[in-house]
């Protein structure tokens, strides 16, 4: 049998088959659809007619797709970008009416989970946190003690820091306020007090291009076991902020991701340096892997 999910986020919609045969889950394709939705909203929040009409036109390709390989069943789900648009009745509406499919759209509790069903394989690391990099808002999780308790989504994605300051790019003073502001939200939510980690697990698109901007500007060859060092990472931010060369680096390599591209690196360096992590390891497993693997365990039951 094989399943397919759509994930409606803030810059793409993507699309994950898996086929399922008892407990093995066996990836069959996955593909992605760019569509920002920051170009889209009005400045009370409002997707427009034509953002609409693109997220709605992107889901029927991925659905094509789909079909093409074979998916027995397609599941659309949202996490935080769908829950910040104002209009987001007449989105589910028009989802609705154009794929016949309905949305599931996750909150925050259930998103941070279906994060940590994709990657609990990483809790053998011990000293290990997951950092879901979303677009609206992140999710951090504590991989050692993975209680709904221990499981945090917070208001400071990437998409969301973007909109703190003016232009194209980060300054140093936006540098500094961005910071500022990650480590009060932190504190504020009283998130993992006086602990640390040795390993900061990330994940999502967001984790995906950091990792692609990493590995070019440090000339890292392609590897399975996708890492980053907190204090080069740092060193990157620095250059990406000052250097003449940042809007050609981010075209090569995320296109798509050049307005929250900086914002994902910051958000990513300071959650690791406030819990004392050097090591940054990348996933390639996030909400979609999570969402499949919890359908799979339901039927089996």
């Amino acid at each position: 049998m094989k399943i397919a999910v759509i994930d409606f986020s803030s810059t793409s919609l993507s699309l994950l088959v898996e086929e399922v045969s008892g407990e093995m889950m066996v990836p069959v394709v996955g593909l992605r659809r760019s569509v920002s939705i920051l170009g889209y909203m009005s400045k009370k929040g409002k997707l427009s007619e034509r953002g609409i009409e693109k997220v709605v036109d992107s889901i029927r390709y991925l659905m094509e797709a789909a079909d093409k390989v074979g998916a027995d069943s397609v599941r659309i789900i949202s996490t935080a970008s769908m829950r910040i648009i104002r209009n987001y009745g007449e989105v589910e509406k028009a989802i609705k009416a154009g794929t016949g499919l309905a949305v599931d759209n996750l909150d925050g509790q259930a998103e941070a989970y279906t994060d940590y069903v994709a990657n609990r394989e990483y809790s053998a690391l011990g000293s290990t946190m997951l950092l879901d990099i979303g677009g609206y808002s992140s999710s951090l999780i504590d991989m050692d003690n993975p209680s709904i308790d221990r499981m945090f989504t917070l208001n400071i994605g990437p998409a969301a820091l973007f909109q703190k300051f003016d232009g194209m790019y980060p300054d140093k003073e936006d540098v500094r306020k961005m910071r500022h502001l990650i480590a009060r939200t932190i504190e504020k939510n009283l998130v993992f007090p006086e602990k640390e980690f040795r390993h900061l697990v990330l994940t999502g698109s967001n984790a995906e291009a950091l990792y692609a901007v990493y590995a070019d500007h440090f000339s890292i060859p392609d590897c399975t076991f996708r890492t980053m060092e907190r204090k080069k990472l740092k060193k990157m931010i620095k250059h990406l902020v000052s250097s003449d060369d940042r809007a050609l680096i981010l075209i090569r390599n995320v296109p798509e991701k050049v307005h929250t591209l900086l914002p994902s690196a910051i958000l990513a360096e300071k959650i690791a340096s406030l819990f004392s992590a050097d090591e940054l390891i990348v996933s390639d497993k996030g909400v979609k892997d999570g969402y499949l693997r919890l359908l799979m365990e339901e039927n089996n039951e």
